[in-house]
């Protein structure tokens, strides 16, 4: 919900930024919406239950004895409170600007697609540098934060441990460094435009490759970020949403490759 609330609010932005960008961008940050409300939702299509809803009832989903009584609430006088590897400050910080960054991420990729829908294959490096540089200071920031964070908590061994889940969160951050590196070549010499494509493309897939990591369980025994098993529900949800928006950036990358233009002769020594 939190990714999702990131996407609204840059995407309220770009309603007033894209300009004639506006409809083939927004209809990536549509669809990306699309997906994270399914994931939420929980409901059912065809005895098909999408996504797990947040506010479902814990005596709905677990069958124990307490709940056959009527009046079972009033024998919970408190819970167990927040997992005490949560009872941080950084809890209130790190996560708002990790998922900020995260979904600043999508605009990129958003522009990507335009550029290649429009056949205006340089026109979108310009309005997006802007994007990519506040997705890379905000991600950056946020793997920062989580650093500090790691060795404040002894829970997370009072170091930062490099684990997959940390690591799936740097990879992203890498790619979009790159892209933007490749973007000022091109505004410079012309130069690496396809590169840039490839990046945009590949730092929001990343992305939700490492929230895969993080949310189907798969390294539950090996990273003390992961979570454990989420539901096949909110699992086949977290695929759809990996293999569709990245098999779709490969996907229109490889087949436009030839079109988009590039400067095959030597460049100077001096540069």
């Amino acid at each position: 919900m939190l990714w999702a609330i990131c996407h609204s609010i840059l995407g309220s932005i770009l309603v007033f930024r894209a300009k004639e960008w506006e409809a083939p961008v927004m209809t990536m940050v549509t669809l990306a919406q699309f997906f994270l409300f399914m994931m939420v939702l929980g409901i059912y299509v065809f005895d098909v239950r999408i996504g797990n809803s947040p506010f479902t009832l814990t005596r709905n989903e677990i069958n124990a004895p307490i709940f056959n009584q009527a009046n079972y609430l009033n024998f919970i006088q408190d819970g167990m409170g927040l997992n005490v590897l949560l009872r941080n400050y950084w809890m209130v910080i790190h996560p708002p600007v990790l998922f900020l960054g995260f979904a600043s991420t999508l605009i990129p990729f958003a522009y990507a697609y335009a550029g290649i829908r429009t056949r205006n294959y340089g026109g979108w490096i310009k309005p997006v540098m802007p994007w990519a540089l506040f997705g890379a200071c905000v991600l950056g920031a946020g793997i920062m934060m989580g650093g500090k964070w790691a060795y404040e908590s002894l829970s997370f061994g009072g170091y930062w441990a490099w684990d997959p889940v940390e690591n799936a969160s740097l990879v992203p951050w890498l790619i979009l460094i790159a892209g933007i590196h490749t973007m000022l070549i091109y505004k410079a010499t012309g130069r690496s435009l396809r590169a840039s494509f490839l990046f945009s493309f590949l730092s929001f897939s990343f992305v939700l490759y490492s929230t895969f990591l993080t949310r189907t369980g798969i390294l539950g025994d090996t990273s003390v970020h992961a979570f454990t098993e989420a539901g096949s529900a909110i699992n086949v949800m977290i695929k759809i949403f990996l293999f569709g928006f990245a098999g779709l950036g490969l996907f229109l990358f490889f087949k436009h490759y030839k079109k988009i233009p590039a400067i095959h002769t030597e460049e100077a020594t001096n540069s």
